[in-house]
This record gives C-alpha cells, structure tokens and sequence, in this order.
C-alpha cells in the first residue's frame, strides 16, 4: 500500500524523476529502517482507502546527512490531491508531533521546496534561512 502512495508522491515531486524501480526500492529502505523505537511511518485512509502516509524520525548525532540531533525531523508527508483542504494534513501533523513530544522532542524541522512552503507556514513551521546541503531547499522549524 506504501508503493501505491510513494509513486505519485515522488512523480508529484519531480526530482528529475528516478523511475518506478527505484522508488519501490526506497519505499521498501523506509520500511526496513523501522526497527527504531523513535522512527515512525504511518499510513492514513479514509474506510479502507489509503490516502496519504507520513514519516518522521528524531535525528541523533549518529545519523547520516544534514541532521539537527535532538529535533524531530518531518522526512516525508504525503496526501493524494483529491483529499488534500479537507484537514487530514493537520491531524496528520498532529500525530507526528505527539510521537516527537514522546521522545522528549521540543521542536521539529523539515526541507520545504517553494510549491509547499505556504502549507508549511500555514501550519505553524517558518523558515531558519538556511538551506540543507544535502538537496538545497529551505530549512523550516516549527517549535512543539
């Protein structure tokens, strides 16, 4: 069900898109990592239809890339665009930030490209004015 989500979500993106197999093999990468207690991937539906999926983890020194040890870090969010402006987004943002708030975490951050900052700010996060090395967008914070 992961794959039926993270194929439009990374068409929807359009990184010079990397291909179907290459997708299916990060979505299966997200899954394997799951072991940690402070990760978390959830899948949203609505009645039995999957409809957008979120994944955060809090970053530790021990991580790889751009990190902010102590934050929790918003690594993927996705909703399919016919349920997006009906409020699933932020109850799914409140789920994550409940897991964070569990793991002692008092403020959370995210890469915005430009087509999603006004969602970003429109739920509470702004931008720190810098830029993550690891694939140049703009670093936004939100405190818990």
């Amino acid at each position: 069900m992961l794959e039926s989500l993270m194929l439009p979500y990374n068409r929807e993106l359009d990184y010079d898109y990397p291909g179907d197999e290459f997708v299916i093999k990060i979505t299966r990468s997200m899954i394997d990592m799951l072991g940690p207690h402070d990760r978390h991937l959830e899948l949203v539906f609505v009645g039995k239809e999957p409809i957008g999926f979120l994944y955060g983890k809090v970053d530790h020194t021990e991580h790889r890339g751009f990190v902010k040890p102590g934050y929790g870090y918003v690594m993927e969010f996705y909703v399919r665009p016919e349920h997006r402006r009906k409020g699933y987004a932020a109850q799914m943002l409140g789920r994550l930030e409940q897991h964070f708030v569990g793991h002692g975490v008092t403020r959370m951050w995210l890469n915005a490209d430009p087509a999603s900052e006004a969602f970003w700010r429109a739920m509470g996060f702004a931008p720190t004015r810098k830029v993550s090395p690891d694939n140049g967008m703009a670093v936004f914070e939100k405190e818990l």
